[in-house]
Parts: C-alpha cells; sequence; structure tokens
C-alpha cells in the first residue's frame, strides 16, 4: 500500500508538472500555422535610433546592446521606419512584414493586426511589453506649465484612459487660468495622446497655447535639456545621465504592440521568437511552426 501511494503521489505531482507548463510563457502551439510557409523570408520593420519605442522594445525583448556605442542588436537588413505611422503603412504593404507599434496607433480600419506576446493580448493587464510615457522638464516648472501638468495627472487620466492606461486617479480639475505659450516636443508614440490632452485643455484654459512638435523620444529630452522646449515627450525610460538633468512625470502607461499583416496567419508570438527575429537568428516564417 505505501509503495502505491508513493507511485500515486509521484504520478500526481508529474500531472501539476505537466498543467504548469502548459499554462507557460512559450504559447506556442504544437500544430504548424496553415499558410505560414507561403509567406517566405520576414521582412522586419524598425523603428530609428532615438526612437523611444525601439528603445523600450529592445530592452523589454531582450536585445539590447552589448557595447555603450550599440543601442540594440536589431538586424542590419531591417526596414527603418521614422514614425509610427511609416511602420502601420509598411506593414499594411507587406504580407511578410512584422513591426511594433504603441498601442494607441492600432485601429479597426487598419490593414494590420496586433498578435498575442505568450498567449496574451494586447489589452490584458498582463501583456509583457508595457512601458510607461514621460512628459520632462529642466528647472522649475511656471505657473501656466504646472496648470497643464495637474491637468494631465487629474481630469487627464480620463482621456489617457480611453486608449492607454491610467497611471492616476481621475479627479476634478480648477485651472489657474495662466496666459502663455507651451512648447513640446519629442515621442512620436507619446504625440498622439498630447494633442488629446492639450486641445482639452485649451478649452478649459483658453489663455493657454500648446505647440507640440513630433521627433523622437531622444531628441525630445535633449531640447528639453538644451531650453529649446518647454516639455520633451518620451516613450523610454530616461537615462542615468537624463534623470539627473531634467524632472519627469510619467502620464501614461501603454504596450508595445506587435503587429503583422491583416492576411497573415499568425496569431501569437512568444518574446523569445521576437528576440530571434529581431537579431536575425530567425529569417522566415516557416522557420515559426514547429
Amino acid at each position: 500500500m505505501k509503495r502505491r501511494s508513493r507511485w500515486a503521489a509521484a504520478l500526481a505531482a508529474c500531472i501539476v508538472l505537466g498543467l504548469a507548463g502548459c499554462g507557460s510563457n512559450t504559447a506556442q502551439s504544437s500544430e504548424p500555422v496553415e499558410g505560414l510557409d507561403e509567406l517566405g523570408e520576414i521582412r522586419v520593420v524598425a523603428r530609428e535610433d532615438g526612437s523611444g519605442t525601439r528603445a523600450a522594445f529592445a530592452q523589454l525583448v531582450d536585445f539590447e546592446g552589448s557595447t555603450a556605442k550599440q543601442s540594440d542588436q536589431t538586424r542590419a537588413d531591417a526596414q527603418i521606419a521614422e514614425d509610427t505611422e511609416k511602420v502601420v503603412e509598411a506593414v499594411e504593404g507587406d504580407t511578410a512584414a512584422i513591426g511594433y507599434v504603441s498601442r494607441g496607433a492600432l485601429s479597426n480600419e487598419s490593414g494590420v493586426k496586433a498578435l498575442t506576446v505568450n498567449g496574451t493580448s494586447v489589452d490584458a493587464k498582463s501583456y509583457p511589453l508595457r512601458r510607461s510615457f514621460y512628459l520632462a522638464y529642466c528647472g522649475g516648472l511656471n505657473e501656466l506649465e504646472q496648470d497643464f501638468l495637474t491637468y494631465i495627472r487629474s481630469a487627464g487620466q480620463e482621456i489617457a484612459g480611453k486608449s492607454y492606461t491610467q497611471v492616476a486617479k481621475t479627479n476634478t480639475f480648477l485651472s489657474n487660468q495662466a496666459e502663455g505659450t507651451i512648447t513640446i516636443a519629442g515621442s512620436t508614440s507619446v504625440a498622439p495622446l498630447m494633442r488629446e490632452l492639450a486641445e482639452a485643455y485649451e478649452q478649459i484654459n483658453t489663455n493657454a497655447n500648446i505647440a507640440i512638435t513630433e521627433t523622437d523620444s531622444t531628441d525630445g529630452l535633449t531640447q528639453a535639456m538644451s531650453g529649446q522646449c518647454d516639455l520633451g515627450m518620451s516613450s523610454r525610460d530616461l537615462k542615468d545621465y537624463e534623470q539627473e538633468l531634467l524632472d519627469y512625470q510619467v502620464i501614461a502607461q501603454d504596450e508595445i504592440a506587435v503587429v503583422v499583416n491583416a492576411e497573415n496567419p499568425l496569431q501569437d508570438i512568444t518574446l523569445d521568437q521576437l528576440r530571434q527575429i529581431y537579431t536575425g537568428e530567425i529569417n522566415a516564417w516557416n522557420e515559426l511552426n514547429p
């Protein structure tokens, strides 16, 4: 009886471990994806150096640069897109393409679709490709700038919550009606949210004018440090030296969506597969099939 009990216990443990394995992060089906072989070589679309989305994606997928001079290990033959819209356009126009964009850039009308990553959809709380949106500034804030940031972190969170994840509770806001212009520059991923926030704030404070210029996260932070703009938008974490020179606030959280052409039959991809695709270890779509 003791020997049978031990055998039963061991069997039960194996079953538990097996079920745990089924729920692991690999999320790779044992069945091949029909039609994947027909796509041929993978066309990799990446953002430009200086892009906060590129930096955050490389960090989260784990292919950052191995030296101080190398920002990340993105394959040399990747197609470089200068902004979010160009990534979407490139993937829309090529059934064999793959790219990454801010979740806020997704549209039901576009010809791209977001893959689940490790079996988790982009709108799930456990989605692994999540990053913060920042507004950074050098020195103290004037009355208008402080009023605008107070709005963003209070009533403005209702706007942030429509396409992104709120970082503060939505609260009532009473403007100080300060006058002037705020210049904002930086991330093309943060810019759509910033435009919505600026438009809503200008309706509350008609004395304010907010000018937004899209460049990239690194340029936005550099402009803020040099005084070329009042607020810099960044969709990546600030580097150590940037944190020393700038003050900053998180205004929302965003998910980086992995996008493929709407006709691509693939539905899910793992973080390891993404790393291998973007570093050049995987070159063809059929390599994703078991």
